[in-house]
């Protein structure tokens, strides 16, 4: 048979060989020290606030990226009226206790049956469980931030009668990020814990040193890869001034030791 008919076989077998490398190419993990993998900063803490009433909203001191300190008002509702029954609750605990107080001196005279001493106790009992439930009720008035950190969003406005349940606001910490990144898993004969990596993220142009935080539990059996987490610390006298946000990405880079300098 001539050769040339075998030529568009060869041709076409060539082809499909060069496909199939470029696909394994792109399905494989980026080389050591290549940078090329993407990641986006996600905050170490943060929350998402809701409501613990069904009241309507007083006052909302924090607006969207704005700043607080731990233990800030984030949320204060119009609570009157919990307060005037944490006031009555107060009350008949008090009335209970001044009776116990008589039916003991009595029970001392023995002026008084048990029945009516056992009686009085209960009563304290009860009234005292009611105002610590009005007492509860009160403390969720005011909600207080949880942590130092930034407002993301808020979903309601005061003045606003909110349902329990309802979703008030997010909350981050900014002060720390964690980064994710895909790296081959026989890097982990020396990729530990506190390794050194480096991030440089797409919205500052900048480039920010981290540390490996913590190394996932598996390894992906067809890429043979693993994930590792790095932590971030926003360091607001550094590169950008701290103005690292959750959601923002770029590139990350862990050097082997052998490429180290």
């Amino acid at each position: 048979m001539p050769t040339s008919l075998h030529r568009p076989r060869a041709l076409l077998t060539l082809l499909m060989a060069c496909a199939a490398s470029a696909a394994l190419a792109q399905s494989a993990p980026p080389l050591p020290g290549s940078g090329g993998n993407r990641a986006q900063l996600v905050a170490v803490r943060h929350a998402v606030i809701s409501s613990e009433l069904a009241a309507k909203i007083s006052n909302m001191p924090v607006r969207e990226g704005q700043a607080f300190r731990k233990g800030d008002t984030l949320v204060a509702y119009d609570c009157a009226l919990n307060r005037a029954r944490l006031e009555r609750a107060t009350q008949a605990e008090s009335a209970a206790r001044e009776k116990l107080g008589v039916a003991e001196q009595l029970n001392a005279l023995g002026s008084i049956s048990q029945a009516d001493l056992v009686q009085a106790r209960a009563a304290v009992s009860v009234a005292k469980a009611e105002s610590g439930v009005e007492r509860v009720m009160v403390r969720r008035c005011t909600i207080s931030a949880p942590f130092a950190g930034r407002v993301g969003e808020t979903y309601v406005h005061a003045a606003e009668h909110v349902a329990e349940g309802k979703e008030l606001l997010s909350i981050y910490d900014d002060s720390a990020f964690e980064v994710e990144s895909i790296v081959p898993s026989r890097w982990m004969a020396w990729l530990k814990p506190g390794y050194p990596m480096k991030i440089t993220v797409d919205e500052t142009g900048q480039t920010y040193v981290a540390s490996v935080a913590r190394i996932a539990g598996a390894v992906d059996p067809v890429s043979q890869t693993v994930k590792v987490i790095g932590r971030l610390a926003n360091d607001r006298g550094g590169p950008g001034g701290g103005t690292l946000l959750p959601g923002m990405s770029g590139s990350v880079r862990i050097d082997p030791p052998a490429a180290k300098p």
